[in-house]
């Protein structure tokens, strides 16, 4: 073979699909690059045939190198068509059987083209011509040959539908990469329309083999055999999750299909492309997001399929070093069953509330009617006689622990509302005391438990009235409780590091250790039997520690089994009213 500048051209061609293919290769096992790489190995068979069958001066050694470019062309299609079908994911079709029937069809009307001579359905007539071979194809080989160039001018529209959904970066350089693709099909298509021409058409459709080159450095500038650009249908178009992307002239530049429904109703068939202000007109605060590229977080409604939908939308700038502002994403989260959850919640809470009043005024207040009535059949029942006392002081204690639970219930249900607020004020620590001793005398004296109050007559605290009311009420009574009969209790404060110290203690049977350290644990609730049989909910110290966080406090537990228990809680002293309004709000 001659090295003449038509075979060194036709030589570098060869090179440059050689040196793409080994490219294809190195990347072979992202999707679909595989397909991509047979697509070349046949390219650069094809090529060098012609090359084989241009020097080549026999007519049997020109038609076997023809029939081997006519095999390798032939076998282009269908590669072709994998490397489609494996883009967009259709695996199904891409299985050994499924690819093993398509082949089964080129590999059939390949065996045709090398057993012509014997049979002549493909080619009528072969002859030389100033040394080029002449072929004249039958009605069947120009009917299959057109198949051919209709599957691949296919398959060239579906990579354009494609290179649409890619990424903005990738989508001029993959147009162009299709289109140096394109040319030499469109060679070999002149080659069948003008055979004729064919001796200088030939040796063209191996010099588009420069345009290999152009390929080449497209692809490696834009490493678009790299995962991230080919996984973008797999990532973006399968995420649950809306994205929209504008660029700084406000137009769409890309999208998945997830946010597509939402523009169903504004005419517009495809919205890349689309400007923001036809597209978001129903949607004002993601329309100027979008238009001053800034972060924005918001929640917008929308009909989809003819059903209300809420979303969360979240607005996010893209900016680079050389411009801050290039545009923006928008990403969509479908946030309709959230919602409906919320509404069911507020249901709830309503229903809770109407129950907590009609617990307030129709269990509270006649149990509060009957403590009244059982306290004055208790200061008056000398006059009765020995079984009625005992039914009396019975009657008493089963009303004031019932009364006790409703209060606790009812208090503990009052501080988990949210926007409670105290409405703290100057008191008088020992009134507050006093008025509880008062409440509590018919179950001390029930007991035979003193009490004792060690606080200075003019020591001040800045608090709600019913909430020191309430700790210590529920203090003192879990310390009567938990008392031996005869036994005592000291209510006593102190001021310390500019907070009141309020101590409630007893000589009762003590906590062991292992339940001092869950007693204020909110999911521990347990009612323990006191020394007369006493019941209660468990709530009572947590609606105590509740109280006092929401006071601007903390409350806290010593205590030794069988000798002693005594519990802390600090409020803040009267002239700290300022720091205390800024942590009463609750």
């Amino acid at each position: 073979m001659s090295l003449t500048l038509s075979n060194v051209i036709m030589l570098v061609s060869i090179f440059f699909m050689i040196a793409f293919l080994y490219y294809a290769f190195l990347y072979s096992q992202e999707r679909g690059i595989r397909y991509f790489a047979w697509v070349m190995v046949c390219r650069v068979i094809y090529a060098g045939s012609v090359i084989m069958e241009i020097n080549s001066e026999s007519l049997s050694s020109k038609m076997l190198f023809r029939n081997i470019e006519q095999t390798s062309l032939l076998f282009v299609v269908p590669t072709v068509v994998f490397f489609v079908l494996a883009l967009f994911g259709k695996d199904e079709y891409l299985r050994p059987l499924r690819m093993m029937q398509i082949l089964s069809i080129f590999a059939l009307w390949s065996l045709l083209i090398w057993t012509n001579p014997y049979h002549h359905l493909l080619f009528w007539n072969i002859e030389l011509d100033q040394g080029h071979l002449e072929i004249s194809k039958s009605v069947y080989a120009i009917a299959f040959n057109i198949i051919c160039y209709l599957i691949i001018a296919v398959c060239v529209f579906y990579l354009f539908v494609y290179l649409r959904r890619v990424r903005p970066q990738l989508r001029k350089p993959g147009i162009l990469v299709v289109l140096c693709g394109c040319i030499p099909a469109a060679t070999e298509i002149a080659k069948s329309l003008y055979s004729g021409f064919t001796p200088w058409l030939l040796p063209l459709s191996v010099y588009s083999g420069f345009l290999g080159m152009a390929m080449l450095w497209i692809v490696i500038r834009y490493r678009m055999f790299s995962v991230v650009p080919l996984a973008r249908n797999v990532v973006v178009e399968t995420m649950e999750e809306g994205i929209l992307i504008v660029n700084h002239r406000g137009s769409v530049i890309d999208s998945n299909a997830y946010v597509e429904p939402l523009f169903a109703g504004s005419g517009v068939s495809s919205i890349a492309g689309q400007h923001i202000d036809s597209l978001l007109t129903k949607w004002p605060g993601w329309l100027h997001a979008c238009k001053r590229m800034e972060t924005s977080d918001m929640e917008i409604d929308a009909r989809v399929g003819g059903e209300s939908r809420v979303y969360s939308v979240k607005v996010y700038p893209l900016a680079s070093q050389k411009n801050p502002k290039q545009g923006t994403v928008s990403v969509l989260f479908d946030i309709t069953e959230k919602h409906r959850q919320m509404e069911q919640i507020v249901k709830l809470n309503q229903l809770k509330d109407h129950l907590f009043a009609i617990v307030s005024h129709d269990i509270r207040n006649p149990l509060a009617v009957q403590a009244s009535l059982i306290e004055v059949l208790e200061a008056d029942k000398t006059m009765f006689a020995r079984n009625h006392q005992e039914v009396i002081e019975a009657l008493s204690g089963q009303i004031q622990n019932t009364f006790g639970m409703i209060e606790n219930l009812l208090e503990w249900f009052r501080s988990q509302k949210e926007g409670m607020l105290l409405h703290p004020q100057r008191l008088r620590l020992a009134d507050v005391v006093e008025e509880v001793c008062r409440t509590l005398r018919i179950k001390s004296e029930a007991k035979q438990i003193a009490i004792h109050m060690e606080i200075d007559s003019d020591m001040e605290v800045y608090a709600d009235r019913e909430a020191v009311n309430l700790i210590v009420r529920n203090l003192m009574t879990n310390a009567i409780k938990f008392s031996e009969r005869g036994g005592r209790v000291w209510v006593r404060a102190e001021t310390a590091a500019g907070q009141v110290i309020v101590s409630v203690s007893d000589n009762g049977v003590g906590i062991e250790a292992e339940r001092v350290r869950g007693l204020f644990d909110p999911l521990r609730l347990v009612s323990t039997t006191g020394t007369a049989g006493e019941r209660g909910t468990g709530l009572g110290l947590q609606v105590c520690q509740q109280f006092v966080r929401m006071s601007g406090g903390q409350i806290w537990v010593e205590s030794v089994p069988r000798q002693k228990t005594v519990f802390y809680f600090s409020l803040g002293t009267a002239g700290s009213e300022r720091d205390n309004d800024e942590r009463i709000a609750y």
